[in-house]
């Protein structure tokens, strides 16, 4: 497995779903080696072998200096990943593989390369596409990137069906090849003395642009003058805060919002436990895990229509994400109304939990074995594309 980021170090939901799956994984029985361009510590996980450049595990672990400084394009960013993938694709050590599964753009050169050195059929995880994530003003050199490992998966996984319609739309996916398998949460602890806490209505995730927290604030500028004892907490960073921070004085609503910036495994338990009402305002959002996990926890949650887990999830209020006016009333009638807060709260925790993390590892092999099975030429498909 090829990925870019592993728990406690993430910023979103790509890292917790490789610790969920992962986990889930192994207590199947099956081996993982998980491949990452960063030295940990890694939240362990039992049957999980972790491997880095400079674990010194087998000879030519370790890629030069040049590829962390720029010396060789004049970018760190470029080297670091050039040199990522350049390791991956020389990595060896690694025993018999069956499958490997790429997620997201930064590895995809090198997994394309590992794949074809070991015999074995490349699966990818798309998990945003820079269209996303640029808000339609896409980086080149990562589309590129996207493109490539798309092109050359045997099969291809999406995180949401909007996802997926992107893939075939925009890159050209084969249809055949893609499946849709939703991100999951676990039942989280309960934390029964906060749920009288202060009334609190929760962000949490990055501060990206394509997040939609302006629109948050703009809500908490209607709702608070009526609601003066209401606490509007922004929780997670990102190259938005500053101009976030700016957007809250502008509105005058300093004095009802909360920026918490980036917070702990443990603090973010804490939030949710807390929390009144869960509002996920994405312009645009391929998931939307964070939402999921305040549904598990008993909290109503208001979404952007546009997110994935709205997909799934029939127990939030979906709201159109440049609708201020909507989010701030739905917001409002959640705070007035204790009965449907709870209604929606209970209903949300079934529904986010009916199926976890297990089934989605049980989805994942079965993709597995359909590109195992593609590769050996058994399945009545045609071969992968070629360079």
């Amino acid at each position: 497995m090829v990925g870019w980021e592993f728990p406690p170090h993430h910023t979103g939901g790509l890292g917790v779903h490789s610790l969920e799956l992962t986990r889930e994984l192994t207590r199947m029985g099956h081996r993982v080696t998980f491949l990452t361009p960063f030295t940990g510590p890694f939240t362990p996980v039992e049957g999980v072998e972790f491997r880095y450049p400079g674990d010194a595990k087998a000879p030519g672990d370790r890629y030069p200096p040049a590829y962390w400084s720029g010396e060789l394009s004049g970018s760190p960013f470029q080297d670091a990943m050039d040199g990522y993938n350049a390791w991956v694709a020389g990595l060896t050590g690694l025993g018999p593989v069956d499958v490997v599964h790429v997620h997201d753009w930064f590895g995809t050169v090198g997994a394309t390369a590992l794949s074809r050195r070991l015999g074995v059929p490349l699966v990818m995880t798309v998990h945003s596409t820079e269209y996303d994530r640029s808000l339609d003003h896409p980086w080149t050199r990562i589309l590129d990137r996207e493109q490539y490992g798309i092109d050359r998966a045997v099969r291809v996984i999406a995180v949401s069906q909007h996802l997926r319609q992107q893939l075939l739309r925009r890159y050209g996916a084969d249809p055949r090849r893609v499946r849709v398998i939703y991100n999951a949460v676990r039942p989280p602890e309960r934390l029964a003395a906060l749920e009288e806490a202060k009334r609190t209505v929760l962000y949490l995730g990055r501060l990206a642009a394509m997040k939609g927290v302006d629109t948050f604030l703009r809500a908490a500028a209607r709702v608070s003058p009526s609601a003066p004892d209401v606490l509007f907490v922004v929780a997670g960073d990102g190259p938005e805060y500053p101009r976030l921070l700016t957007l809250a004085a502008h509105l005058s609503v300093g004095d009802h919002v909360l920026f918490l910036g980036h917070v702990t495994e443990e603090e973010r338990a804490v939030l949710l436990a807390s929390a009144s009402v869960f509002v996920l305002p994405s312009v645009v959002e391929p998931f939307g895990i964070a939402a999921l996990e305040a549904m598990a926890a008993g909290v109503p949650a208001i979404v952007s229509k546009t997110s994935g887990v709205a997909e799934i999830a029939r127990s939030v209020f979906a709201v159109d994400f440049w609708d201020v006016e909507e989010f701030a009333s739905r917001i409002a009638e959640l705070l007035n109304y204790p009965v449907l807060r709870h209604a929606m709260g209970d209903a949300g925790r079934w529904e986010s939990l009916k199926e976890g993390w297990p089934e989605r590892a049980i989805q994942t092999v079965g993709v597995y074995a359909e590109a195992i099975l593609e590769s050996e030429g058994t399945s009545g498909l045609p071969a992968g594309r070629s360079p």
